[in-house]
């Protein structure tokens, strides 16, 4: 097995603290904490339930200052079983955004600013069967119409301005058409509406047949438009719900845009995504933790209750430099897990995982 060193933005390190992070503060003082990647993102619920496709990075071992190790050839668009089962690799690579057909027999994903399809067989991908469906402009966050004939996504396309639109293609990759400036599209279950990410960071609703038909449905910015970074909105099953991602945390609402509710509030909940029984799948995360627990796939209810872990970060390993720099505990002798600890001696704050002055030492080296 082979491993690459990453750097978790050391910029990051130095001057500010990630969105979605939670730098550790003693009472005195406030200092960014290292940021990592997410082993865990983009999860997608199969039509029928059964399957959870997602992208993750193996990551093998972190150290105290934003850097890891990653293991390439296990790193791709994976797919586990909705009972966290028979977790399988699919496609090697940096692909995202992965999203399996309504009839379950292929597989749309992005990697690098292209959308593609991939043939699905009996729980795997037929990587001799991959067609390339975009060929101009950046294009991501690709998602298929309920009956499977149609792929809405982004794309930069014909905008002089470098913004992004929503586009539909068929799946196939032709007749490709614009339908209303925004982002992370999804369609309604009767195929008649997309909602997406449009102006001031809200979401709307545009009717497929008549784009000039766009209805917002999201208000949480009216005051101050920072206020909310809402992302990701997705239909529940049946249409009646919708959630989304806000803030770091995951809100549900009605799919008129009333009753917006807030229904994770612990570390990052990110990137929902529906069962057709009405359960949620999302990424939970602390951005300057890495262990078992964190960066991974978890499973609730539609109102945030029976939160459960669906997949691990088995094989962690956090590293130090040197004896004294670090004070590690072995927190799991079966699955090689460990926590390390760092104080800066004579000062009065601590990192949950680095110090400044080794920080600013390893940079320099």
């Amino acid at each position: 097995m082979s491993e690459t060193k990453g750097f978790g933005f050391i910029l990051s390190l130095l001057l500010l603290v990630s969105y979605c992070g939670n730098p550790v503060d003693d009472g005195d003082y406030r200092f960014p904490a290292p940021v990592y990647p997410r082993p865990y993102s983009a999860p997608s619920w199969s039509a029928d339930g059964k399957t959870i496709v997602f992208c993750r990075i193996k990551i093998t071992s972190i150290d105290g200052f934003g850097g890891y190790w990653y293991d390439p050839d296990s790193t791709g668009i994976w797919a586990i079983d909705a009972d966290g089962s028979n977790m399988r690799l699919l496609i090697r690579g940096r692909g995202d955004s992965p999203e399996l057909s309504p009839d379950g027999e292929w597989l749309v994903y992005e990697e690098g600013g292209r959308i593609y399809k991939a043939r699905y067989i009996d729980g795997l991908v037929d990587t001799s069967e991959i067609i390339q469906l975009t060929t101009v402009g950046r294009n991501f966050y690709p998602a298929w119409s309920p009956d499977g004939k149609w792929i809405a996504y982004d794309s930069n396309v014909d905008n002089p301005g470098g913004g992004y639109s929503i586009w539909i293609m068929d799946s196939d990759g032709n007749n490709k058409r614009m339908s209303a400036p925004g982002r992370m599209a999804d369609w309604s279950p009767d195929g008649k509406y997309l909602i997406f990410i449009g102006f001031h960071c809200e979401i709307y609703r545009v009717s497929v047949e008549d784009t000039s038909k766009v209805e917002k449905l999201t208000f949480l910015n009216q005051g101050d438009i920072y206020a909310a970074e809402n992302k990701l909105p997705v239909y529940s099953s049946d249409g009646k719900k919708i959630a989304f991602e806000s803030n770091c945390q995951i809100w549900v609402m009605n799919s008129d845009g009333t009753d917006p509710r807030q229904i994770t509030t612990e570390g990052s909940s990110l990137h929902p995504s529906w069962s057709p029984d009405g359960r949620i799948v999302y990424v939970h995360d602390v951005s300057y933790k890495r262990d078992v627990n964190n960066g991974t796939l978890w499973v609730m209810n539609a109102d945030g209750t029976n939160q459960h872990q669906l997949t691990f970060n088995y094989g962690l390993k956090v590293v130090g430099q040197t004896e004294e720099d670090y004070s590690v505990t072995n927190l799991s002798e079966d699955n090689m897990v460990y926590s390390a600890l760092f104080r800066m001696t004579n000062r009065k704050y601590m990192f949950d995982s680095g110090t400044w002055c080794t920080l600013w030492g390893n940079i320099l080296q």
